[in-house]
């Protein structure tokens, strides 16, 4: 969720909340206004009455005088009662299937020694009328006042944080073998102004470091490339001159393995080097059967000289947008490795589906570690002619372009699969 629309939201749930409580409360503190003040008027009248009964001496008249007001109505009471104030709803001649309230005092008078029940009764509906239009008008006012808080809010907010969205931009579009400068926008908020600042600083530095490591890197494979050239030489030299024992022999064979295998390794360090710093040419439609063919047939004379049974399963003719030459290394990789580790008389099965594709070997009869197998110089076993890095390489270039990368052991065979 981006960081404006949090903000919004805290603010639309408090004033949702807002909304929910005041509205009934407001309709709750109105009513109760309104009914106190019928119930004062109510009260009034039944005082005033009282006051003026001096003026009626017998029943006769005191039933023409209740006569005379609809609203009041006149019982025998067979004794005095208190005074009581209630709401009761009258069915609507009109609509019977409405009812209207009315609020009601009762209380007992008395007129020549005789006690009546005395009714005043006071329509409610004008006031629930009111008390509606009062609400209607409420709810609008504070739905309108908090839709335009949030809009404001969400103008202000945007224009504040614009700073901070630019920045972001620039750095999602910064590419630091490039080193391009970056347009960071001024802004009125000094902590903004000091981000940049900070960013900045921060770019410079880490650019520098990337030069001073690729230079390094490159001298180091440079420096390293000339003497074990040297060394080679020296040896096959060596070997040619006479007489040469046979423990002789053996011992520059042995060097002659471990060279090949140190020039291997400073290959695979330079390579992985080049990945990270992002060196290479731009994605482009990579065939992956295409490559896999052609890897595959140059490993045929060693597949042969081992019997190792080369099974293919296409399926599919997937194809995968990265650098032609780094999905040839990732699929001469994982090729070598199923061919490095296999058994004598094994079996190397590849499988292409629907964007992905499977290379599995027979080998040791348990699984690796699924958890390092794919780590820098990670060998099962103590086999000199393998560098480590081989896995390795192939999980930087998948990491680079997004590529799912998975080992499972099934059926006393190893399965590494890539995913496009």
């Amino acid at each position: 969720m981006k960081l404006l629309n949090k903000t919004i939201r805290s603010y639309l749930v408090y004033s949702s909340i807002i909304l929910l409580i005041t509205i009934p409360l407001f309709y709750v503190v109105v009513r109760h206004v309104l009914l106190h003040a019928v119930d004062h008027s109510l009260k009034s009248q039944m005082r005033e009455i009282r006051n003026n009964l001096s003026s009626i001496h017998s029943k006769q008249e005191l039933e023409i005088w209740a006569g005379l007001d609809k609203d009041i109505s006149l019982y025998t009471e067979p004794g005095p009662a208190s005074d009581s104030i209630y709401t009761r709803y009258v069915t609507n001649p009109r609509h019977h299937r409405d009812e209207d309230p009315y609020r009601e005092i009762a209380g007992t008078i008395s007129v020549n020694g005789q006690s009546y029940k005395l009714v005043i009764s006071s329509s409610l509906v004008e006031n629930e009328d009111l008390l509606g239009s009062i609400m209607i008008v409420q709810a609008i006012l504070l739905i309108l006042l908090m839709t335009g808080i949030l809009w404001i809010n969400r103008r202000t907010s945007k224009k504040i944080w614009m700073p901070f969205y630019s920045l972001l931009n620039e750095m999602q579009h910064y590419d630091l073998n490039k080193n391009n400068e970056l347009t960071l926008k001024s802004s009125r908020i000094s902590e903004f102004n000091e981000l940049n600042q900070v960013i900045k600083n921060l770019l410079n530095r880490n650019y520098e470091i990337y030069l001073q490591q690729k230079e390094f890197t490159e001298n180091a494979s440079h420096e390293m490339q000339t003497p074990l050239a040297i060394i080679q030489g020296q040896l096959e030299l060596l070997m040619q001159t006479v007489p040469l024992t046979e423990d002789q022999a053996v011992l520059i064979s042995e060097l002659e393995a471990s060279i090949q295998r140190l020039i291997r390794l400073n290959k695979s360090l330079l390579l992985l080097t080049r990945i990270e710093n992002n060196e290479y040419a731009p994605a482009a439609a990579a065939d992956i059967e295409e490559i896999l063919v052609a890897q595959l047939d140059s490993f045929h004379d060693y597949l042969e000289k081992r019997k190792i049974r080369r099974i293919e399963k296409f399926e599919a003719r997937p194809v995968a947008q990265c650098n032609i030459a780094l999905m040839e290394i990732l699929i001469s990789n994982l090729v070598s490795n199923a061919i490095r580790h296999n058994i004598t008389g094994g079996t190397l099965l590849v499988e292409t589906g629907p964007g992905f594709v499977t290379i599995s070997n027979t080998g040791i009869d348990k699984p690796l570690d699924a958890q390092k197998v794919f780590n820098r110089f990670y060998k099962e076993s103590s086999d000199s002619a393998s560098t480590g890095l081989g896995l390795a390489i192939v999980k930087r270039i998948c990491d680079m372009y997004k590529f799912q990368l998975s080992y499972v052991f099934d059926a006393h065979m190893h399965f590494f699969t890539v995913r496009f």
